[in-house]
């Protein structure tokens, strides 16, 4: 699934008149005041009737001509249009209708137009603070940055608190590469509005900063934004890591570790007199072990050669070290990315020998009932999950000290709860024999990927709205009615994706399906975890959902019909599920993108490497041991290179297809499909429109196709894109 991006704050359509227009008839202000409330109930049609009737009293009244506008906004640009510039025509110095005016040119792509309207409607109200925003956010989007920021700066001037502003200039300087102007712009935002929507974007911009300086407020923010998931917490490790790398305790372990690799240090040796003193009492370092995988090869070899020590301070019964207690946050820590990464981390037969036996030791002390070693409890869980123990529930009675018991927690309590709710999995259609049979046996044994927190919404638009903010040049139809559209997430894995969209569009209710019972399982206990209640789970094969009666508004199958045996008859399959005028929401690998993918996969085949966990672990080994070559350079920076699931997925699938644009632009023309648009970080789309200045709408799949030949990475993640499906089809 795509990442979860941060977005301008742009300037919706006026709804609340602040300037005085020319005075109307009583009878005209009345059936207008009826109609605002009426529209604030949700009853827009109800509304809209009391604006003809204010225009059919006084038709000079700018005031209904406006609020007319301001309903037509949403569906019918070229009503709307009209009717403020009747606004305009009754009262040329009503800024509200200029300032309108500006936001629908700005929606229908004419930008330059509608910077000309918020200049007019600034020369009629000087302190219009929010038209300066809006022209600033026009001004960016035609690429002329300096003059967005002096409009920007222009409404701070005016009001000084203004949270969207300084949201907005954060934006602009990351995407520049200005890092630190940019945390300090949103921090400031997000000191006057702690809002999600800035805290995802401070996530954001943080995710792309290499720390040089080790700045307590920062490191603060940081450790929050990570256990409280601004962002989505795997990107924002690497930052993160940066940062924990210039504690220079840590650093000297880190190096260490990586001098004597693969040989492992001794405790004494890896640590020294101050490093577990260092790394016990570094709350972002707890935070990033306990959240994601480690995504750099230095500090995994680290973070192996601790596992180890830890292995052996528990086997032979030795105090861990002069601390006691007080190292339990970082190792309990360390026991938590086992888990998290699947136990990807090296391990030989020696130390795997040692870790069983250090398990049969547990599963003694288990049986007599005798006191269980805190340490004991955190090397096992570092090498097995815990609930593969037999009778692992009886450790649930041990008393253990708090980072004890939250290892306890997430290996046996929440793995416990997801067996419960496999048995109330509803199974919608049988599962076919050969590819799905396959994949439902790979997500089964490695449910993907492996997620501890994600990012809340607390703003959620309607889909019309939603799709309009995202590609806000796309050409499409909105949907008649968006107030709760039906969604089918096809392929829904662990949950990510389905809770994305459950909080994306405002009244949705989704039906998410998947092959894997393991991965609905842990979906549908994150799900309930963060209450989320408009997500419906069922086991299917989207190969057999032609056989059930039911139709969606929208489906979205993100990264998942690459993995059929022939992704256009599944796509086929899908589109019969859609209505009329309905939206789809796909996801696909590129052939260009994936190339190294596709040397990797040839190197896996030609030596022999199965998808076995202990198989998995060797190929990175033996792949990193070279430490040169693209594809190892490449395979580096990906964060799903560091579990054991998330590399699976990656490198060693059961099946995969590769598109092409041109093979999807065949496929839509084929069957009558409207390309709307990709959804793409905003710089990239900046690049393609000064690229392809006749493409204003930027849907035209072959000049894609020659801007990713041009920069082959562009689509790394997957093709993203929405599509609409003809009302008569």
């Amino acid at each position: 699934m795509r990442d979860i991006e941060d977005t301008r704050n742009d300037q919706a359509t006026s709804q609340v008149d602040e300037s005085t227009p020319i005075v109307s008839c009583s009878s005209a202000v009345a059936l207008i005041d009826e109609g605002n409330s009426l529209e604030e109930q949700g009853r827009i049609a109800e509304a809209m009737a009391r604006y003809d009737a204010a225009v059919q009293a006084d038709p000079q009244c700018a005031r209904a001509h406006l609020n007319r506008g301001n309903i037509l906004a949403s569906t019918q640009f070229d009503e709307a249009r009209r009717a403020y510039q009747l606004a305009i025509t009754c009262d040329p110095h009503y800024a509200a209708a200029h300032f309108n005016l500006g936001n629908l040119n700005c929606r229908t792509g004419e930008l330059a137009l509608a910077v000309h309207n918020y200049q007019v409607a600034i020369g009629i109200k000087p302190e219009f603070a929010d038209a300066f925003v809006a022209m600033g956010n026009a001004l960016d989007s035609l690429g002329r940055t300096a003059e967005a920021v002096e409009s920007y700066e222009r409404a701070l001037i005016i009001n000084p608190e203004y949270a969207e502003v300084h949201f907005n200039l954060g934006l602009l300087a990351t995407a520049q590469g200005r890092l630190e102007d940019a945390i300090k712009s949103l921090r400031r935002a997000l000191a006057i509005r702690p809002d999600s929507t800035i805290k995802l974007a401070l996530a954001n911009c943080v995710a792309r900063a290499k720390f040089t300086t080790n700045d307590p407020k920062i490191r603060a923010a940081l450790t929050t934004a990570i256990t409280e998931a601004w962002g989505m917490p795997h990107m924002l490790c690497s930052s993160a890591l940066s940062l924990i790398m210039l504690d220079q305790q840590i650093a000297s372990c880190v190096q260490l570790a990586n001098e004597s690799w693969p040989a492992r240090l001794s405790k004494a040796a890896l640590f020294g007199a101050h490093g577990l003193t260092a790394l016990s009492s570094d709350p972002l370092l707890h935070a990033v072990l306990e959240m994601a995988p480690v995504s750099t090869l230095e500090f995994e070899r680290f973070l192996t050669c601790a596992r180890h020590a830890m292995l052996k301070t528990a086997l032979n019964n030795e105090a861990p070290d002069d601390l006691g207690v007080a190292t339990l946050p970082f190792f309990a820590a360390l026991s938590r990315q086992c888990f998290v990464n699947e136990y990807i981390f090296d391990c030989d037969d020696k130390e795997q020998s040692a870790a069983v036996a250090c398990r049969t030791k547990l599963s003694t002390l288990l049986d007599t009932n005798a006191v269980i070693p805190p340490f004991l409890v955190l090397a096992v869980a570092a090498y097995f999950p815990l609930n593969t123990l037999r009778d692992a529930s009886r450790l649930l009675a041990s008393n253990q000290p708090g980072p004890v018991d939250r290892i306890l927690h997430q290996q046996i309590r929440e793995p416990l709860e997801e067996l419960a709710l496999r048995a109330g999995v509803q199974c919608l259609t049988p599962v076919t024999e050969g590819v799905s049979e396959q994949v439902r046996s790979q997500y089964e044994e490695n449910p993907y990927p492996r997620w501890v927190k994600m990012p809340i919404s607390e703003h959620a638009l309607r889909f019309n709205d939603e799709l309009r903010r995202s590609l806000p040049f796309a050409p499409f139809t909105p949907m008649p009615d968006d107030s709760a559209p039906e969604a089918l997430i096809a392929g829904c894995g662990t949950g990510m994706h389905s809770i994305f969209v459950a909080q994306r569009f405002r009244g949705i209710h989704v039906l998410a399906i998947d092959l894997s019972l393991s991965s609905i399982s842990y979906a549908k206990r994150k799900t309930r975890e963060l209450g989320i209640v408009n997500v419906v789970y069922a086991q299917a094969d989207i190969l057999k959902l032609g056989d059930i009666a039911r139709t969606f508004d929208i489906i979205e199958s993100r990264g998942v019909l690459h993995h059929l045996a022939n992704p256009f008859k599944g796509w086929r399959i899908l589109l019969s599920r859609l209505r009329p005028g309905g939206f789809m929401g796909l996801g696909f690998y590129s052939e260009l993108a994936r190339r190294h993918v596709v040397k990797l996969r040839e190197l896996i085949g030609s030596h022999g490497y199965s998808n076995a966990p202990d198989k998995i672990r060797r190929f990175r080994q033996d792949l990193t041991a070279k430490d040169s070559g693209v594809e190892m350079q490449w395979v580096r920076t990906m964060p799903d290179f560091y579990s054991t699931s998330n590399c699976r997925d990656l490198l060693f699938h059961v099946q995969e297809h590769r598109l092409t644009l041109g093979q999807i632009e065949s496929f839509l023309t084929e069957l009558g499909l409207h390309f709307i648009g990709f959804e793409l970080d905003a710089q990239v789309l900046h690049q393609y429109r000064a690229r392809f200045t006749d493409d204003p709408s930027c849907t035209n799949l072959r000049n894609w196709a020659r801007f990713e030949a041009e920069n082959p990475d562009t689509f790394v993640e997957m093709y993203n894109f929405w599509v609409q499906k003809p009302i008569g089809h």
